[in-house]
């Protein structure tokens, strides 16, 4: 595409001129950044193929994926067995975000202690 270009502005100022191929350079210019600023915002917001994405954004504690059983937070305790594993929370796109004390979980949080001194117990 260049080397096109180039030739096509060298044909230019051979038939035209400096005058011409200076105006002619500075109209294909200003269309070739257009162009390029298409490009580039389209790109910048079309959804990329892939799996789905997992973002988690927490203050004192993030998790992106399975809290099972966890003891999250400032004092936590889980004491006794643990729970049968459950399936995680599908494969969909997750966005957390919390607090600037809080605690942000991207998956499931079953049978956990989240936050300050929370305890859970099982018999």
């Amino acid at each position: 595409m260049a080397l096109l270009v180039s030739a096509g502005l060298l044909v230019t100022l051979w038939a035209a001129g400096l005058e011409a191929a200076s105006q002619v350079a500075g109209v294909v210019g200003t269309l070739l950044t257009a162009a390029g600023l298409v490009v580039s915002v389209v790109a910048f917001f079309r959804a990329a193929p892939g799996p789905p994405v997992r973002r988690v954004r927490g203050g004192a504690v993030a998790v992106a994926g399975d809290a099972n059983g966890a003891a999250l937070g400032e004092g936590s305790q889980v004491a006794g067995p643990a729970s049968a594993r459950t399936p995680g929370a599908g494969g969909g796109s997750v966005n957390v975000k919390s607090g600037r004390h809080g605690i942000g979980v991207g998956g499931d949080a079953n049978d956990a202690a989240l936050g300050k001194r929370s305890k859970r117990t099982r018999s």
